[in-house]
């Protein structure tokens, strides 16, 4: 009995200590654990692979920034990839008179419309350029105007600049006022040396490059016309071998992704300069059998020169030297062209030699603002005995004198008010009369 009094004392002294110890201890192993969690959590948070994929969304547009610059550029945040789009919308009003008398024929139109794509893919000296065009659109006339044409397409691989490949649609680096961009004109329209004497785009390949700090060259082969440029030059169906060379002097030589690649200070552009820029160049081309029955509706004047002299096949060779001083507030330019076409079949026998030439200037009374301009243009067309194969009146020579004053409301080519006003005066040999047109043109141009 004795025995049970000291179990049963001890078991009541001892029993609360117990409970005491083993709640201390499950609380010092809940708060190990609480620890233990926390820690884990804590390496977990600082992990860089985790905290990458925590805190970086996996939204498509994260990989992708824009901004704008002279357009609407995207790119990828790794700068391998970039596009930039821009709108050109030119609109025009036009009222000419001629030597008929039907009076005055006026109208509005929308004389370019060009959405255009520019930039590089997977490395940046992998650039390419994608223009699409609606040119010459009247509102409200079915039929009018052509329809949507790729313009320019092509790739450039500048790896080096010493020299670099382009494969695709572009102009054929030939006469400069024809490489000058058809938003950057120094007057509204192009001059009647270009019309008569360039061929605007054609598809092929060429080899472009930089020669020191002065020297840049081209050199081209296409085997088709490409989109047709009769408005500012002719688009003929046949191979064409065609090579540039300029030198530069006064700025900084590099890449442009332009007509001919020159960019920066060197960027054919009638005007808009920095620093005092010099640029001389030299260029040919070589058409060899040209037939006018495969360019059976061709309405360019290199076509219409061969019919107009009876001649149905020949060989073309055209020569070509400009020069162009620019300073920020004066600019002059002047270009000389001549052309042999060598009869195959047809024509009167002799070879026909005709050439033009072009000058104009432009001074900027307000800088970068208001600019008033002006053009001198000749066509000499060859009439000597033997070159032509009919007895029809043949014309002797177009002069043109035009004039204008341009407003660049943003203070360069993109957005702009230009009016010109031109004489165009054509003589006939025979006796036959001449033929004269006033044109009064008034455009604005907006790019974005």
């Amino acid at each position: 009995m004795k025995i049970l009094h000291i179990i049963l004392i001890l078991t009541a002294i001892f029993l609360p200590v117990s409970a005491v110890n083993s709640q201390a201890q499950s609380a010092e192993t809940h708060e190990t654990e609480n620890s233990g969690e926390a820690l884990s959590k804590q390496e977990h948070k600082d992990h860089p692979v985790i905290n990458k994929a925590v805190s970086t969304p996996r939204a498509v547009y994260n990989f992708f920034k824009s901004h704008y610059d002279d357009g609407l550029v995207f790119e990828t945040r790794k700068k391998n990839f970039r596009v930039r789009y821009r709108t050109l919308l030119q609109y025009q009003f036009s009222a000419t008179d001629g030597n008929d008398t039907s009076g005055t024929d006026m109208s509005f139109f929308f004389r370019r419309i060009r959405l255009k794509f520019d930039g590089y893919a997977f490395r940046p000296w992998l650039t390419y350029k994608l223009q699409l065009s609606r040119d010459d659109v009247k509102i409200g006339q079915d039929g009018d105007g052509s329809g949507v044409e790729i313009k320019d397409a092509y790739i450039d691989i500048v790896y080096f600049d010493k020299i670099f490949p382009r494969i695709g649609q572009f102009k054929v680096p030939f006469n400069r006022e024809q490489l000058n961009s058809g938003t950057a004109l120094l007057l509204v329209e192009r001059s009647i040396v270009n019309s008569e004497f360039s061929l605007g785009r054609k598809a092929g390949g060429a080899l472009y490059g930089f020669l020191g700090k002065y020297i840049a060259y081209g050199a081209a082969v296409f085997t088709a016309p490409g989109t047709d440029d009769t408005s500012d030059a002719s688009s003929v169906d046949s191979e064409t071998f065609a090579a540039r060379v300029q030198l530069n002097f006064g700025g900084t030589l590099e890449y442009g992704n332009q007509g001919f690649p020159t960019g920066g200070d060197y960027a054919l552009v009638p005007d808009f300069t920095k620093v005092p820029v010099l640029v001389f160049g030299a260029a040919m081309f070589a058409l060899p059998d040209l037939s006018v029955k495969e360019n059976e509706g061709d309405s360019g004047a290199l076509i219409q020169r061969f019919i107009e002299l009876g001649i149905s096949k020949g060989n073309v060779v055209s020569a070509t030297a400009d020069a162009s001083y620019k300073l920020p507030m004066y600019n002059i330019e002047a270009a000389y062209i001549g052309r042999w076409i060598e009869p195959t079949q047809g024509g009167g026998g002799d070879t026909v030699y005709d050439q033009g030439i072009r000058i104009q200037t432009g001074l900027f009374l307000m800088s970068d603002l208001i600019e008033m301009a002006g053009r001198w243009a000749f066509v000499s067309y060859d009439t000597s005995p033997g070159v032509s194969g009919v007895q029809e009146p043949l014309r002797d020579n177009s002069l043109e004198l035009t004039g204008g004053v341009n407003y660049y409301i943003s203070q360069n080519n993109n957005w702009k008010v230009q009016l010109s006003y031109s004489f165009i005066n054509e003589r006939f040999t025979q006796g036959a009369p001449d033929e004269n047109q006033k044109t009064l043109r008034v455009q604005l141009q907006v790019q974005f």
